[in-house]
């Protein structure tokens, strides 16, 4: 285990106004064996989760202070509490902002960066608040709840849990059973497979290639759910658009099951023995079938 604290001012040269950055840092090692999690709590934080080979978690950490007035800076650093600690079976990583009696909130732009390496196969559950964060290479479990925090993943397997307000959600390459609940944040997935399970509320749903998945349900209001794949002939469909519009190729033939002032459904099958199936459900939005992207600026 090795630990590093240093502290250090940084002026940053404005037209009108100097900054300076004050700023604390902090490394650690932790050992890893199967049946650990890291959980992770950040508050204005930028969280970086990546992997490596090494039966270890790294952890680096940087906290920062901006204010005009250095002294300012320096106070309102010592407001940022962290902890990073290990308790039987699950390692603990957090920062948050903690005021004594009779002080002032802070009056300076504080921050927090995590750099978190872990073994491939590590849970991991995060919560961010006001921040950024980047997910990549994780194959067993990945939790996620963001309040105005965007979460951006690469190659992410396993069981995936993603719960997100005020904060939009990226994915490429996820596989496994995948669950989504956002509100106000749009939804972009490319090159899924597995299962998928989106509830969506205030925002876009865009899904660009759906090759290996094994089924799809989108569940929206107040949005548009736009599917993207060259395939489309091979998946099954159940649409159903509520005070909207279904949108789709001719070639595709949706057969018409309801169609009222108020509502639509639509279904089709492939005429094969097996099809992933996609149901899409959608109230006050519209549901969009293409075989690709449009060009940038021409989305329906």
């Amino acid at each position: 285990m090795i630990v590093l604290l240093c502290l250090g001012a940084l002026n940053l040269g404005a037209q009108t106004t100097d900054l300076h950055v004050i700023t604390k840092r902090l490394e650690k090692i932790f050992a890893y064996q199967p049946g650990y999690e890291v959980n992770i709590e950040g508050e204005k934080a930028d969280v970086l989760v990546e992997t490596w080979d090494k039966q270890q978690v790294a952890v680096r950490l940087e906290l920062s202070a901006r204010h005009p007035d250095k002294a300012t800076a320096e106070a309102d650093l010592e407001k940022i509490r962290y902890l990073a600690e290990r308790v039987k079976n699950k390692i603990y990583l957090r920062n948050y902002i903690a005021i004594k009696e009779g002080e002032s909130k802070p009056e300076s732009n504080l921050h927090a960066r995590y750099v978190i390496t872990v073994p491939e196969d590590c849970p991991v559950y995060l919560k961010n608040y006001f921040g950024a964060a980047t997910v990549s290479n994780l194959t067993k479990s990945f939790r996620f709840f963001g309040e105005f925090s965007k979460v951006d993943m690469e190659n992410v397997r396993g069981e995936i849990d993603l719960r997100s307000r005020f904060g939009d959600i990226f994915g490429k390459f996820l596989d496994g059973n995948v669950s989504i609940a956002s509100r106000r944040s749009d939804i972009t997935l490319e090159e899924i497979k597995g299962h998928f399970d989106i509830q969506a509320q205030y925002g876009a749903v865009s899904i660009l290639s759906v090759a290996g998945l094994l089924d799809l349900s989108i569940d929206a209001e107040q949005g548009n759910v736009y599917l993207f794949d060259p395939k489309l002939r091979e998946y099954a469909y159940t649409l159903t658009a509520r005070h909207g519009q279904v949108n789709y190729p001719g070639d595709l033939a949706l057969e018409l099951l309801t169609e009222q002032q108020e509502l639509k459904k639509m279904q089709f099958k492939p005429n094969r023995e097996y099809y992933p199936s996609i149901t899409i459900s959608v109230t006050f939005g519209d549901v969009y079938l293409e075989k690709e992207k449009p060009g940038e600026g021409k989305r329906p």
